[in-house]
C-alpha cells in the first residue's frame, strides 16, 4: 500500500524540535503553512469519507500534539542523540500502545499524511521470509537474468521489495508502533504539525496571514488485502478532472510479468474505465479541492473473473511535491496536464540506473547479507521501542 522499496535513513535531521528550543525565522514557518495548505485536502482523513467505498476500510486513533510531541521526543533521543523524552512522553506512548491493541489485527499502520515504509519493523524475520519466497521464485522463472549482474541485481530488488511490502502487515500494538517510533517520515510530518501548531498557538508568527488549520493528526489503521501485489500500483496524475498519465509507482523496479504489451494495455483499459466510470463522478462533486490531483490505484486480479479491479490506496496533491515515478515534473509538463491527447502509461522495461549499486546499499542500510542468508539485526538501532523506553524510565528514575 504506497510502498517503494524505501531503507530506513536516520539523521541529525532537526535540531530544534523541543517544544522549548523553538527559534525560527517567520519565513520558516509560513514554508511549513504553504505546505500545510497544499496537502491537507490529501490527508486519508479528509478524502476517505468520499472515496470510503472505493479503498480499504479504515480506523482512526485521534493523535493530540501532547502526544505527537512525545513521538518526536522519542525519535530525537534515540536517533538524534537528543535528551527529550519526559515521563509523560513514556505515558504519551503507552496509552496509544493500549489503544492499537483494542484495533490491530492484521492491518497496514500509518498516519494521516504518510506511511512508515521506512520504519523497522519489530520481526525482521518476516522480511527475509518473504526475501527468499519471492527470490527462489524470480530465479526459477527467470534463470538467464540472474546469471546477469543487472539481472541478479533487479531480481534481488523486487524480493527485497515483496519482503519489505509484506513486513508492513502488523499483527499487533508492538509491530504498529515499533514501525511508526522508527520511521523518519512520520517524525519529520509530525514535527511540521507542531511546527504549524505552534504559529495557531501564537499568531503573531503567521505574518502574511496565510489560512491557518485545526490540529488533525490520527493513526491510520487500514484493512489489509493480501490480493493486492506491490508490483501493481500505479499512479495517476488528473488534471482538470481528466486522468493524463498513469506510472508504475514502485518505478526503481523491471516487473518481469509487466513487460508484455497486452497485459498493460489491459491494464491501462481498466484504470481508465474505473476512472471515468467510478472516480470522476465521486470527484466531480469537489472540484476546487480535486480537479487537479494525484490518485495511487491498485490493480487486483479477481481469481473468480480472471478480470482486474481497481482499489484506491491514496491521493496526493499535484504538485512537484509527490514524486511523478516514471514521469518528470518538467520534461512531462505536456503530458502531464493534458496537452497532448492519448493517456500514457509508462512501464520500467529496462534496469534501473546502476541497480547492482543500488542494491548493495539497500542491503547494508539494513544488515542484510544475500548470499550467507543472514540479516544481522543485533544493532542498538534494531532494539525493539518498548526496551529502549525501559532503559529511558531507569534512567529517569535514577
Amino acid at each position: 500500500m504506497g510502498q517503494n522499496g524505501s531503507t530506513t535513513h536516520k539523521n541529525n535531521v532537526i535540531d530544534k524540535s523541543n517544544n522549548n528550543s523553538m527559534d525560527l525565522s517567520p519565513l520558516f514557518y509560513e514554508r511549513k503553512l504553504l505546505k500545510r495548505c497544499e496537502h491537507i485536502d490529501f490527508d486519508i482523513d479528509a478524502w476517505y469519507k468520499i472515496l470510503h467505498n472505493e479503498t480499504f476500510h479504515t480506523e482512526f486513533i485521534s493523535i493530540s500534539p501532547t502526544i505527537a510531541r512525545a513521538f518526536v521526543n522519542y525519535y530525537q533521543t534515540r536517533y538524534n542523540s537528543k535528551n527529550f523524552l519526559t515521563f509523560n512522553d513514556l505515558k504519551s506512548i503507552q496509552s496509544i500502545q493500549d489503544q492499537l491493541k483494542e484495533q490491530i489485527n492484521g492491518s497496514f499502520i500509518r498516519l494521516s499524511s504518510r506511511s512508515p515504509k521506512d520504519g523497522q519493523p519489530l520481526d525482521m524475520e518476516t522480511l527475509k521470509k518473504f526475501y527468499y519466497q519471492e527470490l527462489n521464485l524470480l530465479k526459477t522463472n527467470y534463470p538467464n537474468e540472474y546469471d546477469t549482474i543487472n539481472g541478479k541485481a533487479n531480481i534481488e530488488m523486487i524480493a527485497y521489495c515483496y519482503g519489505q511490502f509484506h513486513s508492513l502487515k502488523v499483527t499487533n500494538e508492538f509491530e504498529a508502533l515499533n514501525l511508526i517510533l522508527s520511521s523518519e517520515r512520520i517524525f519529520l510530518d509530525l514535527l511540521d504539525a507542531l511546527y504549524c501548531q505552534e504559529v495557531q498557538d501564537k499568531k503573531n508568527l503567521n505574518l502574511n496571514n496565510i489560512k491557518l488549520h485545526d490540529w488533525n493528526n490520527n493513526i491510520i489503521i487500514r484493512e489489509w488485502n493480501n490480493s493486492l501485489d506491490p508490483s501493481m500500483e500505479f499512479r495517476c496524475f488528473v488534471y482538470q478532472s481528466n486522468l493524463t498519465a498513469i506510472s508504475q509507482y514502485n518505478h526503481y523496479y523491471k516487473f518481469y510479468h509487466l513487460q508484455n504489451d497486452l497485459i498493460i494495455q489491459q491494464i491501462k483499459n481498466v484504470i481508465i474505465k474505473y476512472w471515468e466510470e467510478k472516480l470522476k463522478s465521486i470527484l466531480d462533486k469537489f472540484t476546487e479541492k480535486y480537479s487537479n490531483c494525484i490518485i495511487d490505484i491498485g490493480v487486483i486480479k479477481n481469481n473468480l473473473t480472471d478480470e482486474f479491479e481497481c482499489i484506491v490506496i491514496e491521493m496526493n496533491p499535484f504538485a512537484s511535491s509527490t514524486g511523478p515515478s516514471l514521469f518528470n515534473w518538467k520534461i512531462d509538463y505536456d503530458q502531464l496536464t493534458g496537452e497532448k491527447n492519448e493517456i500514457e502509461i509508462r512501464i520500467r522495461s529496462d534496469f534501473y540506473p546502476n541497480i547492482d549499486e543500488y542494491i548493495k546499499f539497500v542491503f547494508q542500510e539494513i544488515k542484510f547479507n544475500s548470499e550467507d542468508n543472514v540479516l544481522h539485526n543485533d544493532d542498538d538501532d534494531d532494539e525493539p521501542y518498548f526496551l529502549f523506553l525501559n532503559k529511558i524510565k531507569t534512567q529517569l528514575s535514577a
